[in-house]
């Protein structure tokens, strides 16, 4: 799962997540910025080679 709404991602205890400063409607990236959209969408999947749970991941995305 990716979020940019810490609290919101809180109370739904994810088992693995990363968290974006990204705004509403742009989670994974901002329009047209490719680049940005998949790093942040490989950052999350990479989530999937360790062990449930984690804790949040804050990337650095903005």
């Amino acid at each position: 799962m990716t979020s940019w709404n810490v609290g919101k991602t809180v109370g739904v205890a994810p088992p693995r997540a990363t968290m974006t400063r990204l705004s509403r409607g742009a989670t994974i990236g901002n329009p047209g910025d490719n680049a940005q959209q998949r790093r942040v969408i490989a950052a999350t999947l990479a989530l999937l080679a360790h062990p449930a749970p984690l804790a949040l991941v804050m990337l650095d995305e903005k």
